[in-house]
């Protein structure tokens, strides 16, 4: 079964973010509900939980099972990483050459968030676990870090639970549930922003949302059976959503921000509804398979294709464009809060920046993802090679 909904959402929810991040002031800009967009990558986490489940939970007995599950997940993830990684570096060069030539920048080349000693941290996927204190690189790329090890930790506690606790009753849930008590507790106890937990915590806020998203699968199983007429129950969901990214911020009812998640993929998991049915539509679904290359250019275009040439402009003109932006999630370039003046020319702004952002995930879906899967596909035994799925 696909879940064609969801996979609609995860595009959307996508969009969402790369919106959230960008740092161009407009009407949107200032909306309480995309000033909270950071929530949505605890939706990724969820969704991601409930997906995964679906697919794999029930081949993953055995060892071999087991490092073909990495194997895949690897190839989902990695390929397209070390791509934007390598384009990173590419105009970090670039600006170096620029610097020896006499040119200045605000941060030296290879320094701060892009510094060299970094770069192996993010290639073995450790940037969200406290390494350095703040982000590196490709920003976002910290929850793509701890999703590839909530992957892993995930297969192992159901591995556990069906070879060696197979004798106890409810292994894989008692697991489940001690990891996810010890996720929450570690946020409770040591994140400073809410539920807003990046390089130094990134791996338990995952663990706990893809866990819920577990938990999610397996109340939607028991009652999937059960015909459910959710012509109001998903207004309903959406209105809540809405509301509650809204208004939490990041204050400490952020962290039930996974939970209320959970409902509403639940909701739009049976696919019963009238929203459902506007939103499954070819286009969406399209945006739902690209949703991870737009997640991962997103700071690559804001950095290179926005900020640098309001900056040149600055230089060249002598206008000043921009103010410095605390609430800023991409790092310190992206600290300033690019201010354009009037309305219709940020908005327009902003709009090309989405367009542009899907041009690029799409040629990049089909020419790095694509292949990426394929070739990590390969790798693992004969009955895990199959389409590759965009789960």
């Amino acid at each position: 079964m696909h879940f064609r909904t969801l996979d609609s959402w995860r595009g959307v929810a996508a969009l969402l973010v790369a919106l959230f991040h960008l740092n161009v002031y407009s009407a949107l800009y200032s909306l309480d509900f995309v000033r909270n967009g950071y929530l949505f990558v605890d939706f990724f986490f969820v969704l991601s939980g409930f997906v995964v489940t679906h697919s794999y939970a029930h081949r993953l007995g055995t060892l071999e099972e087991l490092g073909a599950f990495a194997i895949k997940r690897l190839g989902r993830l990695w390929p397209l990483h070390v791509v934007v990684l390598l384009a990173f570096v590419i105009v970090e060069s670039g600006k170096a050459l620029m610097a020896a030539r006499g040119a200045s920048f605000f941060i030296p080349p290879f320094t701060g968030p892009n510094s060299l000693d970094t770069i192996a941290m993010n290639l073995v996927f450790a940037q969200s676990i406290g390494i350095v204190p703040h982000l590196t690189w490709n920003p976002p790329s910290w929850s793509i870090s701890a999703e590839f090890w909530t992957y892993l930790i995930f297969a192992a506690a159901l591995f556990i639970a069906t070879t060696w606790l197979w004798r106890i009753r409810f292994a894989a849930g008692i697991l489940v549930a001690t990891l996810l008590v010890g996720s929450v507790a570690i946020l409770l106890l040591f994140a400073q922003h809410g539920i807003d937990a990046t390089y130094d915590l990134g791996l338990a806020r995952c663990l706990y949302g893809f866990l819920v998203g577990y938990l999610t699968y397996r109340l939607w199983q028991a009652v999937s059976h059960v015909k459910i007429r959710a012509g109001l129950l998903e207004p309903v969901a959406l209105v809540a959503v809405f509301i509650f990214v809204s208004l939490v911020g990041r204050s400490g009812c952020s962290f039930f921000a996974p939970l209320v998640f959970a409902v509403f993929v639940l909701v739009f998991a049976f696919e019963s509804g009238p929203i459902s049915r506007l939103i499954s539509n070819r286009g969406n679904q399209w945006l739902g398979r690209i949703s991870y290359s737009i997640y991962m250019w997103q700071a690559f275009i804001i950095f290179n294709f926005v900020d640098r040439p309001v900056s040149i402009i600055e230089k060249m003109t002598g206008q000043i464009l921009t103010t410095t932006d605390t609430s800023s999630a991409l790092g310190s370039e992206a600290a300033k809060l690019i201010v354009l003046g009037g309305h219709l020319v940020p908005i327009l702004v902003t709009l090309l920046y989405l367009a542009v952002l899907v041009s690029v995930a799409g040629v990049s879906y089909y020419l790095i993802e694509m292949p990426g899967q394929q070739l990590f596909a390969r790798l693992g035994p004969w009955q895990w090679r199959r389409a590759v799925s965009p789960a």
